[in-house]
C-alpha cells in the first residue's frame, strides 16, 4: 500500500483515467424477509401496504408486528414450560435513513390504537364529569357532618357516614384515570410515572433519536435508562425513588417498542455509551433489522380505494384492543398465560438447542451471544403474538405459529450477525468513513460558497473530526491511506509548496447524494 505522503503528482489526472472507487466495506446482502412464514391475515396486509407505500418489506413487517404486540399484550402472555413464563411483548428496532416512510406505515397499522385511545378519552370525559358531580356532593356532605359534630348535634360515633380515623365523610369518590398507551417522546421518568398509573404502553417512534440521542446523558443516567428498558421487557418490576412524591413502584407491566433510528444516530449512541448498551444487553432484546433502502425506485402508485387485507388486520386489532385489562387482588396486572401444544413445545425446544449450539467458538452466533441468548424467548413471544392475533387464544399455541416464529427469529438473528460484523470493522475503516463523511460536508459547503473543493491536509488537522486530530496520532494518516488505497480520494502536492491537498473523487461525492 502506498503511503499517502508518498502519493502525489504535480497535476491531478483526469478521473476517467483513474481506477473506479472501491467501497470501504463489503456490501451487506440481506436474505429476503420471510413473509411466507406469517399467517395470511398478517402477510396479506403487509403485501397490500407494500404495493403502494413501497417501503422496505422488513420495515413494514416491523410496524405490523409492533401493532400486533400492542393489541395482544394487555391480556395475553406466554408460558414456555412449567417454570418459564413471561410477557408476549416485542421490541423491534429498524435502522433506516429518514425518508423510508416509516411514519406513513406506522399510521396505517396503528390506526385502530389511535381510535381506541380516542374512545378512551371520550369515556374519560364522561367519567370525569360524573366524578366532579359526586365529589361536589361528597364535599357538601363532609362539610355538613363536620359542622354537626362541632355543634354537638351528632357524635362521630353516631355519624354513620363519618370515619373518625380520617375525620372525613366515608366513600370519597375516586378520580378516574385517563387511559393512554401510545408513547413516543416520553422521557424515561415520564414513562415510568405513566406506567404507575396504567401499566401498559406502546413506544412507537419513527425518529428514535429522541431515545438514542438524549442530549447530555452521563454514563450513570444511560445505565439507569437502559435498565428501565430491560425491566419493561421483562414485565417488571420497576422501583424508583422520587424527591417530594416518594417511591414509584410498578409490579407488573406490558410494554411494546417499535423504533426506527437513523444509522448515524445509532452509531453516535453506541460510541457515546462506550458499548454500554450492548454490554448490558439492551439491543439483545430487540428484533433488529437494517433493510436496504427503496428510495430511488418508488415511482408513483395511486393508493387503492379499497384495502381489504389492511381492513381485516385493523378489525382484528380493534377486537383485541377491546379486551380490558384484568387486575388481581393486589391491583397488579393479571395476564392469561398461553402454553404450547406438544408439537409446538418440541419445535421450540429444538430451536432453543440449535441456537445454543451456535454460540460456541467460531459458530454463527458466537459474535452475538447477547442477542442469541434471548432468541428462544423472543421466538416464544412471536409465536404467542401470531397465534393470538390470527387464531384462537382459547387454545394452546400450535405448530404453525411456532414454525413461523422460529423462521422469523432466524432471519432477525442473521440481521444481527451482519450488523455486528460491520460494527466490529477495524478502527481504520471507521476512521476512514468518518473522514470521508467530513470531507463530503466540507466540499458541499465550499461548492455553495463558490470555493475550490480541494481541501488541504493541514485544514483537516486543524478542524477535522476530533479523534483524527489527536496530537502525535497517525489516525489521520492511516485514514487517508485507506481512502487512497480504495481510490476514493486523490492526495496531491500543492504547486510550489510542501503542503498536501485532498480531492474527493466525484463518484464518491455522488454516492453520498
Amino acid at each position: 500500500m502506498v503511503k499517502f505522503s508518498e502519493f502525489f503528482t504535480d497535476a491531478r489526472p483526469a478521473e476517467d483515467l483513474l481506477p473506479k472507487p472501491r467501497p470501504l466495506t463489503e456490501e451487506r446482502v440481506s436474505a429476503p424477509y420471510p413473509l411466507d412464514a406469517l399467517p395470511p391475515l398478517v402477510r396479506e396486509a403487509i403485501q397490500e401496504v407494500a404495493g403502494y407505500v413501497q417501503a422496505p418489506i422488513a420495515l413494514i413487517a416491523a410496524s405490523a408486528l409492533t401493532a400486533i404486540s400492542t393489541a395482544v399484550q394487555t391480556r395475553y402472555s406466554v408460558r414456555r414450560d412449567a417454570a418459564l413464563t413471561g410477557p408476549a411483548t416485542l421490541y423491534l428496532l429498524t435502522v433506516a435513513e429518514s425518508g423510508e416512510r416509516k411514519s406513513t406505515v406506522d399510521k396505517l397499522f396503528t390506526g385502530p390504537i389511535r381510535d381506541w385511545e380516542a374512545e378512551q378519552k371520550a369515556a374519560f370525559r364522561k367519567k370525569y364529569t360524573k366524578y366532579k358531580s359526586e365529589m361536589d356532593d361528597w364535599t357538601r356532605r363532609d362539610k355538613e357532618l363536620r359542622k354537626n359534630i362541632e355543634e354537638g348535634l351528632i357524635t362521630a360515633q353516631l355519624g354513620t357516614e363519618f370515619d373518625p380515623r380520617t375525620l372525613h365523610a366515608l366513600a370519597m369518590p375516586q378520580e378516574p384515570q385517563m387511559v393512554r398507551i401510545l408513547r413516543g417522546d416520553d422521557t424515561p421518568e415520564a414513562l415510568a410515572a405513566a406506567l404507575e398509573r396504567y401499566p401498559i404502553a406502546s413506544i412507537i417512534s419513527a425518529e428514535a433519536g429522541t431515545i438514542f440521542g438524549s442530549h447530555g446523558m452521563k454514563p450513570e443516567a444511560v445505565m439507569q435508562n437502559l435498565a428501565l428498558a430491560n425491566s419493561m421487557w421483562d414485565g417488571g418490576p420497576i422501583q424508583k425513588g422520587r424527591i417530594g412524591t416518594g417511591e414509584l413502584q410498578v409490579e407488573c407491566m406490558r410494554v411494546t417498542m417499535g423504533l426506527q433510528v437513523q444509522p448515524a444516530v445509532l452509531d453516535s449512541f453506541v460510541q457515546k455509551t462506550g458499548g454500554l448498551a450492548k454490554g448490558i444487553g439492551y439491543f439483545a432484546r430487540f428484533l433488529f433489522s437494517r433493510p436496504h433502502s427503496t428510495q430511488g425506485t418508488r415511482l408513483y402508485v395511486k393508493p387503492p380505494a379499497f384495502r381489504p387485507a389492511l381492513g381485516a388486520f385493523c378489525q382484528r386489532m380493534t377486537t383485541l384492543l377491546a379486551v380490558e385489562a384484568v387486575y388481581d387482588e393486589l391491583d397488579r396486572l393479571d395476564a392469561e398465560y398461553l402454553a404450547f401444544d406438544v408439537n409446538a413445545q418440541r419445535i421450540w425446544e429444538h430451536f432453543y438447542d440449535e441456537v445454543e449450539e451456535q454460540l460456541r467458538g467460531d459458530e454463527a452466533y458466537a459474535g452475538i451471544r447477547d442477542v442469541a441468548s434471548k432468541a428462544a424467548d423472543n421466538a416464544a413471544r412471536l409465536a404467542c403474538c401470531l397465534h393470538t392475533f390470527a387464531g384462537d387464544p382459547a387454545t394452546a399455541i400450535g405448530r404453525e405459529s411456532m414454525l413461523a416464529a422460529c423462521d422469523l427469529m432466524t432471519w432477525y438473528l442473521d440481521e444481527a450477525v451482519s450488523f455486528a460484523r460491520s460494527a466490529d470493522a477495524a478502527p481504520e475503516v471507521a476512521d476512514a468513513q468518518l473522514l470521508e463523511e467530513w470531507l463530503v460536508r466540507e466540499v458541499t459547503t465550499r461548492f455553495k460558497a463558490g470555493d475550490s473543493p480541494v481541501v488541504a491536509v493541514n485544514e483537516v488537522r486543524r478542524k477535522g473530526p476530533n479523534r483524527l486530530r489527536e496530537a502525535k496520532s497517525k489516525r489521520l494518516d492511516d485514514a487517508l491511506e485507506l481512502l487512497q488505497d480504495h481510490h476514493r480520494v486523490l492526495v496531491t502536492r500543492r504547486q510550489g509548496s510542501k503542503g498536501l491537498d485532498i480531492t474527493l473523487r466525484a463518484e464518491v461525492y455522488q454516492e453520498h447524494g
